[in-house]
């Protein structure tokens, strides 16, 4: 049987991208199709109303939510969510993999452990570490989180005199702050004060981009098409091998190609809608999506802060990952966020005129409490009638009370540092859909599971998932270096097999 690739990608995202890398550097034949242009071709890269309001690097599709049509904060060109993120790649606790331990009866039974651990991934979060550039300082405690034994890579960003102050102030309190380990440069990086959502002006973040780049630089059989959408996997008729359907989305010009795997990359809400279009039947498929809530808590301070014009998202705390001494629930990291421009801010807080949002922001430092949401069957994506997509999310009220809980924990953090007064806000909105997961997990039982351990279709063998779609739970940490770290995994298993 004649095949076009060895291997066909969809999606060039963090898991994509990284699946890719590994395969063709493994000597094999790729193909990874990006439905989104290849780089944002909008205005300036920091321009605000470019990235954020008119949404120019994100996913120019309109989805439905919970009744509601909106163009979510979904990364939409080549890169996916790694040429929008804030770089931070954190490895999770050795604990989250045996979720069981702290949820029991509220996930089912067949979720209590993942089929792998933290020891299967380890060694593929030191390559992916290296790969995207991570910066830390391994001397910091990090808690129950995992860090690399030899340490990392490259140095971490100084650090700015406010979060010195937060360190300085929360350590005499017992509190264990650490710099958050960043897929940064520092020789590159221009300490903006918008990072996260943004294009990187300097190419300075790491990101699956520059990944791709240097394969084919280095004269791997790798080929990247943007503007090119997969339709449906098919089965040819006589041979009952898979061939993928796509169409070029600036000619319009339909395409089948032929390949020895697929690996779909395409995200938790792309990858298992194109399996909805190939009529692939399995009762897991789009469900338990997952999504972190998180309580996010701005420190006003009686002086200017200068964190507006500077990069700041920079601290992360594990001290309540496992809960608070009066609330012992699991829950997540507590880390720093950049402070939103004027036009998030008046989009926000449209009610205060615009002299006081200003005042505001020049005296803002804002956190964010991260709880792991839990799977639920009822949260969900799927095809409308009209072919359109349609996300169906709500947090549960165990997810609500958790982030109730952490809102006073951040906002002691700040106060400890000098903040006179916390605005806390439970915020939710739909439309920002970072460490998005769990619509096509995995398990060894075909009943309670999409795919086996190694990510393989279980009704399918020559389909993979490499995207955040796999994981059972949503762990307490962003999902961006587990996810690459897996594909990393699966990649080594499919070159093997080839």
């Amino acid at each position: 049987m004649q095949y076009d690739f060895d291997v066909i990608v969809v999606g060039g995202g963090a898991g994509g991208g990284a699946f890719a890398y590994a395969c063709a550097r493994a000597g094999k034949s790729v193909l990874l199709l990006e439905r989104g242009d290849r780089r944002f071709a909008g205005a300036g890269a920091q321009d605000e109303k470019a990235t954020l309001m008119d949404k120019g690097p994100f996913d120019d599709r309109e989805v439905d939510v919970n009744g509601t049509p909106r163009r979510l904060y979904m990364g939409g060109i080549l890169g996916g969510g790694t040429s929008v993120y804030g770089g931070a790649l954190l490895r999770p606790s050795d604990q989250d993999f045996q979720p069981g331990r702290y949820y029991g009866r509220r996930i089912p039974r067949a979720i209590w452990d993942w089929p792998i651990s933290y020891g299967d991934l380890e060694p593929y979060y030191d390559e992916a570490e290296r790969l995207y550039g991570v910066a830390g300082c391994a001397d910091d405690d990090f808690g129950p989180l995992g860090k690399p034994a030899g340490g990392f890579g490259g140095e971490p960003l100084p650090l700015h005199p406010l979060n010195e102050r937060i360190v300085a102030a929360n350590r005499r309190r017992g509190l264990r702050p650490f710099r958050l380990p960043l897929a940064i440069d520092g020789s590159r990086c221009l300490r903006c004060g918008v990072c996260a959502g943004y294009v990187c002006p300097t190419g300075a973040r790491g990101s699956s981009v520059a990944l791709l780049e240097s394969a084919v630089a280095r004269g791997h059989s790798l080929q990247v098409r943007t503007q090119v959408e997969a339709e449906r996997l098919v089965k040819e008729p006589g041979t009952g091998s898979t061939l993928l359907a796509v169409i070029d989305r600036t000619t319009g010009r339909r395409l089948h190609y032929r390949a020895r795997r697929y690996a779909l990359a395409a995200g938790a809400i792309g990858s298992p809608l194109l399996l909805e279009r190939s009529g692939a039947v399995h009762p897991l498929i789009g469900r338990n999506y997952m999504l972190h809530i998180a309580a996010i808590v701005a420190g006003v301070f009686p002086q200017a802060t200068d964190a507006g014009s500077s990069f700041v998202k920079q601290l992360g705390f594990t001290d309540y990952y496992f809960g608070t001494k009066r609330h012992r629930h699991k829950m997540g990291i507590v880390q720093s966020l950049p402070v939103p421009g004027p036009l998030m801010t008046a989009k926000v807080a449209p009610f205060l005129p615009a002299p006081v949002r200003q005042f505001l922001r020049e005296r803002v430092l804002p956190m964010a409490g991260m709880i792991e949401d839990l799977p639920d069957p009822a949260n969900r994506v799927t095809l409308g009638p009209d072919g359109g997509l349609r996300l169906t999310h709500r947090y549960s009220r165990y997810d609500r009370m958790r982030r109730r809980r952490m809102a006073p924990a951040v906002a002691r953090i700040l106060k400890r540092a000098g903040a006179v007064y916390c605005i806390s806000r439970g915020y939710s909105a739909h439309d920002h859909v970072a460490h998005q997961c769990g619509t096509l997990r995995f398990g060894a039982d075909p009943a309670h599971a999409v795919l086996d351990p190694d990510c393989r279709m279980h009704s399918d063998p020559s389909v993979f998932v490499v995207d955040g779609s796999f994981m059972p739970t949503s762990l307490g940490v962003g999902p961006g270096l587990t996810i690459m770290a897996n594909a990393l995994r699966v990649a080594a298993k499919v070159t093997a097999e080839l």
